[in-house]
């Protein structure tokens, strides 16, 4: 390489990594431009105080279920910022391919395994081709099913209370037709045993038709999945979000119902696929839903619930409510109502309560979490 070039590459790199670093001070969605590659930074910061009246698991910082203890019922606080976020995003476009780069993290996770923290929460590469509309994405991203997630304040987003959803490595091809848009994927959660034995990953699908007749940004769709390993596997998933107006209000309308057969890890669901006893897949079905009103430009309300059902056969057979562990019950139930005030362009103001009903068979615990929650997006 001249001289000339390498004085030029390292002076576009230099103003790149200048405009990134002037902006993120600055608290401002950062762009900047080197050659024929657009750089954009982005991220928030975010603290939740949380108040609970019973012992939560399976998570510390996010409600799963109550805990399967004979001393679940504790008050306890929980001053709670690992739901920071940091992320980046890479981009070239040229006459027949636009290409991205995207990796985000986090601070959950342990310091066990791959799973450091910071954690990755995304890392992939999306390739579309223009002439196709055709989206090749490779990589750590949400679950291709069941896409979307409710309004949750909390950072759970009513794990094991009726929301499907993970992050999880995927080659997912997405072909647009329209207003259709038709999905495949293999999806596989990272190996962290060499002596696992499972060699099928998950194999899935999904259609959905957003617009056109249901108007601009609504949507339906329908998906599913199929795995074959120690027991067969599967699942159907299907999703709605519409918006529409009341007099001067905003409201929008969203959720998901589901239902299947040895769902687990892959879904956020430990524990929950498999009776270890018999041997054989769980049934299972469940769902959420919730609305959202826009009261004025800085205010929104929502209200909702979700539920996990696994079949109560299926989960206690060979076992007692005793020999249950935390993730794992025969229903959780979640109600919630949140809402948000717009402080600046960049910073809102959170408060949530959740109810928690988690049922172990004859037996059902109950608690509530109230949470105030301060938001930075940048």
């Amino acid at each position: 390489m001249k001289l000339g070039k390498v004085r030029k590459l390292v002076g576009l790199t230099l103003a790149g990594v200048m405009c990134l670093s002037a902006s993120a001070f600055a608290g401002e969605t950062v762009t900047a431009k080197s050659s024929d590659v657009n750089w954009k930074l982005y991220g928030r910061v975010k603290v939740d105080f949380n108040y609970d009246t019973a012992k939560f698991t399976y998570y510390n910082d996010f409600i799963g279920a109550v805990a399967n203890d004979s001393d679940w019922k504790n008050d306890s606080t929980n001053f709670n910022p690992r739901d920071t976020r940091l992320g980046a995003i890479v981009s070239t476009d040229s006459q027949d391919w636009k290409t991205t780069g995207r990796i985000e993290i986090d601070f959950y996770g342990t310091t066990e395994g791959d799973n450091l923290i910071p954690r990755m929460r995304l890392g992939y590469i999306d390739l579309f081709y223009k002439k196709t509309k055709t989206d090749i994405r490779i990589g750590q991203d949400w679950i291709p099913v069941a896409q979307l997630n409710p309004s949750t304040v909390d950072f759970g987003i009513l794990s094991a209370a009726g929301n499907l959803w993970w992050r999880m490595p995927q080659i997912t091809v997405r072909q647009n037709y329209g207003n259709w848009q038709i999905l495949g994927s293999v999806m596989r959660r990272h190996r962290s045993d060499v002596g696992t034995n499972v060699r099928m990953p998950w194999l899935l699908a999904r259609l959905q038709y957003k617009g056109g007749v249901l108007g601009s940004d609504n949507m339906v769709a329908i998906g599913g999945g199929y795995r074959k390993d120690e027991v067969t596997r599967w699942l159907i998933a299907g999703e709605y979000k519409f918006g529409f107006k009341l007099a001067d209000l905003k409201f929008k309308v969203k959720g998901e119902l589901w239902t299947g057969k040895g769902i687990g890890a892959e879904f956020l669901r430990y524990d929950l696929d498999v009776n270890s006893v018999t041997g054989k897949a769980i049934k299972a079905y469940g769902g959420w839903a919730d609305i959202t009103c826009y009261l004025t430009k800085k205010i929104s309300v929502t209200a909702g619930a979700g539920i996990d059902n696994p079949k109560d056969s299926d989960m206690m057979a060979g076992r007692t409510v005793a020999s249950l562990n935390d993730r794992q019950f025969t229903k959780n139930t979640i109600y919630y109502v949140n809402a948000w005030y717009k402080l600046t362009n960049h910073v809102k103001l959170g408060a949530e309560i959740m109810r928690v009903e988690t049922e172990r068979d004859t037996i059902t615990n109950k608690g509530t979490r109230y949470t105030l929650s301060a938001f930075y997006n940048f």
